[in-house]
């Protein structure tokens, strides 16, 4: 999947996605998390049937999000409770987005990103990226 692709894949599942923080669908990965506190971590809750990450983007201007680069990331295994800690502090105001990525590169290590965007690809349900907003109030 080119990096076109993904973000083109992204804008779509975001479009529809709007500013609830659920994402799932009937028997696939799903995501959900509250508001967050500022700071330097995204709380959210996941399902997962295979290992991978919850990656969390940055936003741009218009609040979408900055893909393939992103702010933190941590490893999943099914169903869990993940804190992510990002690279910078979160403001109240701010919005991120956290994206479920499957591990299929080196197990364990988080290799999507500028330049690799065909190892550790998003997780999908009903064809769509598994993303969600997430607000820091």
């Amino acid at each position: 999947m080119t990096l076109r692709n993904v973000s083109l894949s992204m804008m779509l599942a975001l479009g529809l996605a709007g500013t609830a923080g659920t994402a799932m669908a009937a028997d696939g990965p799903s995501l959900e998390a509250d508001a967050q506190s500022p700071g330097k971590e995204v709380t959210v809750s996941v399902t997962a049937d295979e290992k991978g990450f919850v990656v969390i983007h940055d936003s741009n201007e218009e609040g979408k999000p900055v893909a393939p680069a992103s702010i933190g990331h941590a490893a999943i295994d099914g169903q869990d409770e993940v804190t992510v800690e990002v690279d910078r502090e979160l403001e109240s105001g701010d919005k991120v987005f956290a994206m479920l990525h499957k591990d299929t590169g080196e197990e364990g290590k988080y290799e999507f990103g500028e330049g690799s965007t065909d190892v550790d690809p998003p997780m999908m349900a009903d064809g769509e990226p598994v993303v969600i907003p997430v607000d820091v109030e």
